[in-house]
């Protein structure tokens, strides 16, 4: 009896997990639980902001240290369209060249995450 209960529990251990998916499990890592693939309409108030919240505005808001990040803020949506119009926002969270890698001192959005935020600059960066 004893040696069929560890085969038997690690049977069903492991399909308890045969349709997790990452989005379901870390939705604020892949998107908040917006599809990346664009079949999901991506608005600031529930796909953008949610990730901004989360990785961004420890430092990037007015409750944040001034000195931390770096007199840029993110805690609103005129603050945000800015940045996403002149180009800054894809060009730091990508990490692309002449521009500060962000987040600063954590590990780079995920792709979904930029893809969200870089088909809502494409829709025009809209406030909804």
């Amino acid at each position: 009896m004893r040696k069929l209960f560890l085969p038997v529990l690690l049977c069903f251990a492991l399909a308890s997990c045969k349709w997790d998916n990452e989005q379901d499990l870390y939705p604020e890592e892949t998107g908040g639980g917006t599809n990346c693939d664009g079949s999901t309409a991506i608005t600031y108030s529930a796909s953008i902001q949610p990730i901004l919240s989360a990785r961004c505005l420890s430092c990037h808001s007015a409750s944040a240290s001034s000195n931390l990040g770096g007199g840029v803020r993110l805690d609103s949506y005129q603050n945000v369209k800015a940045r996403a119009d002149n180009g800054s926002l894809v060009g730091t969270i990508k990490h692309q060249s002449g521009y500060p890698q962000m987040p600063r001192g954590s590990g780079k959005l995920s792709s979904c995450q930029i893809s969200l935020i870089e088909q809502w600059i494409a829709a025009g960066t809209l406030n909804n």
